[in-house]
């Protein structure tokens, strides 16, 4: 089955109807970087409109055009500015950015690709995070099996994201989170990235 396909026929258990608790509080708490940010795999956009600010213009990434609709209407819902916060119906791994993003923020992509390609999304991240950028993860489902068979979701445990970004990443945050949407408690880990200064 496609993401699109998915999409079109309402197969859509993965959006929860708005972001998770600890993206609010990150925003709220102003701790995130301004500038320009991406959001791969951003669906409806939750997650693209809670970063979306005067200073930060986000960027959504997705491969389904129903997605994009959705995005759309709700973005309209909410009166945010096309300038803040848009969505391009493309494949992540060949995005090409005319310039790097201060901040990248993955929750539920990373672990929705087949772990054969996590290397390439850490190379992918090497490229698209400015060197004084930061990624942030939000890393699901942490768990030995996936929550219902086989993935996607595939699981992803904090020690799977730092030996994928190490040595050219280093945590500056990485713990569990204390808030989740319901049915996800337990199995999310916030990890916050920069590079390793030379």
């Amino acid at each position: 089955m496609t993401w699109e396909k998915a999409w079109r026929e309402g197969r859509t258990g993965w959006d929860a109807g708005g972001s998770p608790p600890i993206l609010v509080e990150l925003v709220e708490r102003g701790e995130l970087p301004r500038g320009r940010a991406l959001v791969p795999g951003c669906g409806a956009g939750w997650d693209v409109f809670t970063l979306a600010a005067e200073d930060r213009e986000v960027v959504g990434l997705d491969l389904a055009p129903t997605a994009a609709a959705r995005f759309a209407d709700l973005r309209a819902e909410k009166g945010i500015g096309a300038d803040r916060a848009r969505i391009q119906t493309e494949d992540f791994f060949a995005h090409r950015p005319e310039a790097p993003y201060d901040l990248v923020w993955d929750y539920t992509f990373l672990c929705a690709i087949h772990p054969g390609e996590r290397e390439t999304w850490a190379a992918k991240m090497d490229a698209l995070v400015a060197p004084e950028g930061e990624l942030v993860t939000l890393i699901f489902p942490a768990v030995d099996t996936p929550p219902r068979g086989e993935g996607p979701p595939f699981p992803l445990k904090p020690e799977h994201v730092r030996a994928l970004l190490e040595p050219r990443w280093e945590p500056i945050r990485l713990e569990p989170v204390t808030r989740s949407h319901p049915g996800r408690e337990g199995m999310e880990h916030i990890g916050r990235w920069r590079r390793r200064q030379r």
